[in-house]
């Protein structure tokens, strides 16, 4: 046991909207019941410090300042559980955890419906980009699971958990092949000779700090970035028109888009919804002319979702090849015809950088370009393989369902999107797939790496997915052989994912390396490179 640990202190964090907080409050309870059970099995007293609010309706750290005041009710050397079963805004404690010297514990439920896990890889990433020491723990079962009792056990005696990491590997160490490192040194020569400018609206999104890195880092691998507002955004979009709002619509109407209109805004998708939408797609489309980006994130919580509807059916747009025309009012020229755009989802910096290394490499190559994010939601085995459900909330391009005409546009859930607005959403096709994160930890840039493939599921079964999730994003069923449920909760350095079609892992590592940045790949891929 470690020293003086025979209590510990769990705290409820959650999100910065009470309606949300609300809803996931029931779940909450029984976490901490599960996690109290555990405790108690270890002989382990605990102190629930987030009570219940009968005015609020729920329990939940809901800001920063209250993250603080929680914790500053504690000894600094005490150890601290940090309990999530639900979407939580990390910097709510991840702040003020940094003066904290005790043991610190992220500790999820693995669930699709209420998806600690997401918020567990998000508060991770948040602590290591501010140099927090802290463990990670998971389950679906909690006293039933001899994994999970067995760590937590561990983390008790020692205020550490060693999780397995031997499935990542040091790229610089693989055996990359010959046309590869020439292809990466390239391309990384390239890149730091004419610089590419990384467009990062208002970062920070959903208290997502792993999703804002150092620009002295970044800058030093030639990708500056470019710092945009929010209300520059909002002010482009009234420069556009209703009539070229309307020809952006009209384009994917013709294009076979499956709209799902309703009558009731408030419910349901409305064509002024959607026109605001258009509105902010050319917006978009202008601001990356004007300022020369080679990618663009649009974070859309907070400040946007009380001004506009969302911003995931545009992001769809941007990250697809296939769009309609964008005329830069500047210069009359259509922005980056026929091109994709890599837009990162929620401004996640972390995202957008091996998204336009990816998109950079796919096009030297002859390959289909389009990339997209999705959180890492939720995963169960399926037909002897476990099988991801990556999801996210609308950005995914049509081009990885199989164009338009397989795309749909819900209304997303009011709940999170009172202002309505629709997604980008559909199924992902079948095929091979790199995936790709890139971090900051403890002061150093990072990228971690590696192949897998979007299996092809039964409807009932792709049904049932949904249904456990959020039933109108897109989703993409993956197999990633090697980086299974505790592989990737062991070490994934986010709540994000980046994919895009085809193997290009080679070639995005030695892209990587060439540019100063320390890479792993991972599972089965990596094995056979050792």
């Amino acid at each position: 046991m470690a020293k003086g640990m025979d209590k510990v202190y769990l705290v409820s964090n959650g999100d910065f909207r009470d309606t949300a907080c609300v809803e996931c409050w029931p779940m909450q309870e029984l976490t901490l019941k599960e996690v109290t059970k555990a405790f108690r099995k270890l002989g382990i007293k605990t102190e629930t410090l987030t009570k219940y609010d009968p005015k609020k309706k729920h329990g939940f750290i809901t800001r920063q300042s209250e993250g603080a005041a929680i914790l500053s009710k504690i000894e600094p050397n005490a150890p601290v559980v940090v309990v999530l079963s639900c979407w939580a805004y990390s910097h709510h404690v991840c702040g003020p955890l940094q003066t904290h010297k005790g043991p610190i514990l992220l500790l999820a439920n693995f669930d699709g419906t209420w998806p600690g896990l997401v918020a567990l890889l998000n508060h991770s990433g948040s602590l290591d980009r501010l140099h927090v020491k802290h463990a990670r723990l998971w389950s679906d079962a909690f006293t039933k699971d001899d994994y999970f009792m067995a760590r937590l056990g561990e983390w008790v005696r020692t205020g550490r958990i060693a999780h397995d990491t031997s499935h990542v590997y040091d790229a610089a160490g693989l055996r990359l092949s010959t046309a590869a490192r020439r292809f990466g040194a390239e391309l990384a020569a390239d890149i730091r000779k004419h610089r590419r400018i990384m467009g990062q609206f208002d970062p920070g999104c959903m208290g997502m700090l792993n999703a804002v890195m150092d620009p002295a880092l970044v800058g030093a691998a030639g990708m500056p970035i470019e710092y945009l507002n929010q209300s520059d955004l909002l002010a482009e979009m009234n420069l556009v028109s209703d009539a070229e709002a309307q020809r952006h619509l009209n384009w994917l109407v013709r294009r076979g888009c499956n709209f799902h209109w309703g009558a009731d805004g408030f419910k349901e998708l409305v064509h002024g919804q959607v026109m605001s939408q258009m509105k902010m797609y050319a917006a978009a489309g202008r601001l990356v002319e004007r300022f020369g980006l080679s990618a663009i994130g649009i974070p859309y919580q907070l400040g946007l979702v009380r001004c506009c509807p969302a911003s995931d059916l545009v992001e769809g747009m941007l990250n697809n090849a296939d769009r309609p025309p964008i005329k830069s009012p500047e210069t009359g020229a259509i922005v980056k015809q026929g091109k994709a755009i890599p837009h990162f989802n929620e401004g996640d910096l972390g995202a957008g950088i091996p998204q336009f290394l990816m998109n950079e490499i796919y096009e030297r190559k002859g390959m289909p370009t389009e990339t997209t994010l999705h959180d890492v939601r939720w995963g169960r085995e399926y037909d002897g393989k476990f099988v991801w459900v990556l999801l996210i909330s609308g950005g995914a391009p049509p081009a990885h369902f199989g164009g338009w005409k397989k795309t749909h546009v819900y209304r997303q859930p009011a709940m999170y999107f009172p202002l309505g607005g629709g997604t980008c959403s559909g199924v992902s096709k079948p095929g091979v797939i790199t995936w790709a994160r890139c971090y900051e930890q403890y002061g150093e840039m990072g990228m971690d790496c590696g192949v897998g493939e979007v299996l092809e599921l039964p409807a009932p079964e792709v049904r049932d997915r949904l249904d456990k999730t959020t039933p109108v994003w897109p989703i993409a069923n993956v197999h990633i052989p090697g980086y299974d449920r505790n592989q990737l909760m062991a070490t994934h350095m986010s709540n994000h994912i980046v994919v895009g079609y085809g193997d290009i892992l080679q070639e995005l590592a030695a892209t990587c390396l060439n540019l100063g940045i320390k890479t792993r790949i991972a599972g089965e891929a990596a094995r056979k490179l050792a």
